[in-house]
């Protein structure tokens, strides 16, 4: 028999009743895949049980890309059906739905509060959200989000090499992820991210924390430096990894997944870099840029690509108008260090 520990159940119902606040009677309908943790898909699903609604579990074979590269690979009918009439999705698959048709469609419907929690494990369950204080980190996140969005020119740099420059657009939403408030598309807490406007997008970009997808990379062994001009990549640079990655991007046929999708911070206690991306873009003062498909709620200019990859920046350096946001991946703003010592005293 399958043993759920206390402390994933605990996690599980503080997801389902107090982030995605799910009530007696709605649907709330579960996908994984054959990548997924199933201890915190069945634990998810008692959870929803237990505060009364209805839970349903979707599980299938992984496929080996995400986004519109996984469509060929899905029960494209009966997963969209159901996911249409639900009230609640949590998105627990490790190839992720994640821009994919069906989720596009089912967004498109403006009747679901999805989650994207791809690729949870039980540790993760119990780290990045069992032991947080939600309240204070939101708190946290929503002070983080008025710093950027107040900030028109912006400079990151790193002791990888990172040095890239970029202004942001005011009109333009920055999301403080986790706060769930209707339906719409939602992702964990513990990250705050938004488009900059692409073409000011000018410099270097040094992953050397990790990258995934491809399925293949995960934690790097050696920095992956990316060229970007006008918000498009169009120089690789680095090793082995590298040069994978490159083939990789390459092999869509499509030069959109060489776009600069958005930009986000971590800053979720809980998390540790572990080669899942899900944990990994909510490392603790670090930063994350997403390539590729670009979502349509950032509002941004490059729009639909064939999929998605995100790679981590650990340490850096983050001025807006002159002003340190982050030093060395730490948070240094004033208002930010005084919520840090609440977020990590309790």
């Amino acid at each position: 028999m399958n043993e759920l520990s206390i402390e994933v159940q605990e996690g599980a119902y503080t997801l389902v009743r107090d982030v995605m606040k799910v009530q007696p009677g709605e649907a709330v309908v579960i996908t994984a895949d054959t990548g997924s943790d199933w201890n915190v898909v069945e634990a998810t699903a008692k959870a929803a049980k237990l505060v009364g609604a209805k839970p349903l579990v979707l599980w299938y074979s992984m496929p080996p890309h995400v986004g519109k590269a996984a469509d060929p690979y899905l029960p494209m009918g009966p997963l969209e059906a159901a996911l249409k009439n639900a009230d609640v999705w949590i998105e627990f698959n490790k190839s992720w739905l994640l821009y994919s048709t069906p989720w596009d469609r089912v967004m498109a419907e403006r009747s679901v509060r999805y989650i994207c929690l791809v690729g949870m494990t039980g540790d993760m369950m119990v780290r990045n959200i069992g032991r947080i204080n939600v309240p204070v980190l939101l708190e946290f996140q929503r002070v983080l989000a008025k710093l950027t969005r107040e900030s028109r020119k912006m400079e990151i740099t790193s002791p990888a090499g990172m040095d890239v420059k970029f202004e942001n657009d005011p009109g333009r939403p920055v999301f403080t992820e986790g706060d769930v408030n209707g339906p719409g598309d939602y992702m964990l807490f513990g990250q705050v991210d938004w488009a900059p406007v692409e073409e000011t997008i000018n410099g270097t970009i040094v992953f050397d924390g990790s990258v995934w997808p491809p399925q293949e990379l995960g934690i790097l062994k050696e920095p992956i430096a990316l060229e970007v001009e006008e918000g498009k990549v169009v120089g690789i640079d680095g090793g082995w990894e590298a040069r994978f990655f490159e083939r990789w991007l390459r092999s869509f046929n499509d030069p959109g997944m060489f776009n600069i999708a958005h930009l986000s911070y971590g800053c979720n206690p809980g998390a540790k870099l572990t080669g899942n991306i899900l944990e990994d873009e909510r490392v603790w003062g670090a930063v994350e840029w997403g390539l590729g498909n670009q979502a349509e709620s950032f509002k941004g200019k490059f729009g639909p690509a064939k999929s998605h990859t995100d790679g981590i920046c650990l340490a850096p350096t983050v001025k807006g108008d002159g002003r340190y946001i982050i030093k060395d991946g730490e948070y240094a703003h004033p208002e930010l260090k005084r919520l840090e010592k609440r977020l990590l005293k309790e």
